[in-house]
């Protein structure tokens, strides 16, 4: 019976990511506060089955990464709160009080954004959380990556559909510019690069997965390569199909640094595989190759609008160049304490220039924006939190002998999203930190043998 629980719960959760970009990235007040009411419950409803079945939580992840998240989660939940020391308060409550009358003053010059920034925080937390109790069944996993890989064949097929102008409209939203470039569901094309990416990575693995699981034969004769070679494009001929839907459908979003991160993220996952296969065996190689042709062709077939881009970077790199300028200047005048978490707009304001005279709410660089809101310290634990996810997976990449490409999956998308994030802020959208939350949890529960006790 707790097993039919634990599955369905998987199978809601799975359900709650996968849905989570139509209503265009769950980037709106109500699309982001039901998914996280939706994961805090179905969390609850996990806790609940577990003491009633006296079920011990898996607790092998390493103690220092919950605590570093914990902490940064902490120390912005004091940036929100009134009653903090008077000398750490931005200095500008204490002007505008002397305007407007007595006010409370805080951390954050945006005490409000900040618990809107910690209840999405959390939700990932959450959603990490149940994937990494849950996804220790490897068929679960299995079905985690297959369900990702179709459901982002789904998204890239209404992308390319709205791209060649068969559809204009999507639910409530209108743009003429869908046919512009593959966004799919994503208000921004670069926020559908960043998701897709992750699709990709996940495509590759399940593709991986079910060629390393097909049976093994020995090609003594001509005969019985004709026969194996049938046997793997028996297999592999509809995940390649859907693996070139994809890379079509990312290329065509003309996103740059989506293009690059994935690149990146695919890449680490391939050189992870090779290193882990000692002996390179024939299949393996067959796969890599495969792949390899696929984004090759894919990428040929859909690369013009991209390439053009790609040349006329040094046109818009200026204008951002001097957004992290300002930014690191921010950093540098308040290190400790931060502007709040989520007030990133409300902090920059005080340092737009003339270059700058345009309204600026991202920093598009998550390093930059962290630091900005959070200060140094407490962005550091949250960085070191991720970094100690991707360190676990590629430990159990190492330790694991079978459904090792999970936690080689977790450290490509880590690469995959950080190179991103020095770009973007793709991780501030909803819907792309939730799949990236899905995936880390999963890859991280992989991480461990299912034999291993609490």
């Amino acid at each position: 019976m707790t097993r039919v629980v634990d599955q369905t719960i998987f199978l809601v959760l799975l359900l709650l990511v996968l849905l989570s970009p139509i209503p265009v990235g769950s980037n709106q007040y109500w699309s982001w506060s039901l998914l996280a009411a939706l994961s805090a419950t179905l969390t609850l409803l996990w806790l609940l089955t577990s003491v009633l079945a006296r079920r011990p939580i898996f607790t092998r992840l390493h103690p220092a990464i919950p605590i570093l998240f914990l902490l940064a989660v902490a120390w912005a939940w004091l940036q929100a709160q009134a009653w903090v020391p008077p000398g750490w308060k931005h200095p500008v409550w204490e002007l505008a009080g002397e305007t407007l009358g007595l006010l409370p003053g805080a951390v954050s010059l945006a005490p409000e954004d900040n618990q809107t920034a910690i209840m999405r925080l959390l939700s990932y937390g959450l959603v990490f959380f149940l994937a990494f109790q849950l996804a220790r069944d490897r068929h679960l996993a299995r079905k985690a990556f297959w369900w990702i890989f179709i459901a982002g064949v789904i998204y890239s097929v209404y992308g390319l559909l709205s791209y060649w102008g068969v559809l204009r409209e999507f639910l409530w939203y209108r743009d003429d510019s869908f046919n512009l470039d593959v966004r799919a569901t994503f208000v921004n094309r670069n926020h559908f690069a960043n998701w897709i990416g992750i699709v990709i990575i996940c495509a590759m693995t399940a593709f991986y997965d079910r060629m390393l699981r097909a049976p093994q034969t020995h090609m003594m004769t001509l005969q019985s390569r004709q026969k194996s070679l049938d046997r793997f494009m028996a297999r592999a001929w509809a995940p390649l199909a859907g693996l070139i839907l994809l890379v079509s459908a990312l290329v065509a979003s003309h996103s740059r640094g989506g293009f690059i991160a994935t690149f990146c993220g695919g890449a680490a996952l391939l050189l992870l595989i090779d290193r882990k296969q000692r002996a390179v065996s024939t299949r393996a190689r067959a796969v890599a190759v495969s792949a390899l042709l696929v984004s090759a062709v894919a990428f040929f077939i859909t690369s013009e609008m991209l390439i053009e881009r790609f040349d006329n970077t040094a046109l818009d790199a200026e204008g951002r160049q001097q957004i992290y300028l300002l930014t690191a200047r921010g950093i540098s005048d308040n290190p400790l304490y931060g502007f709040g978490y989520g007030a990133y707009e409300d902090g920059f304001r005080f340092y737009r220039d003339e270059y700058v005279a345009r309204r600026v709410d991202r920093a598009h660089n998550t390093y930059l924006e962290n630091a900005f809101e959070l200060g140094i310290p407490a962005a550091l634990c949250l960085f070191a939190s991720m970094l100690g996810l991707a360190l676990t997976c590629l430990a159990g990449l190492a330790r694991r002998h079978r459904d090792w490409v999970y936690p080689a999956a977790g450290v490509a998308a880590t690469v995959m999203v950080a190179v991103h994030a020095a770009m973007d802020f793709g991780l501030q959208i909803p819907a792309i930190a939730m799949l990236y939350a899905l995936v880390m949890g999963v890859a991280c529960a992989q991480s461990y043998s299912s034999m291993e006790k609490r």
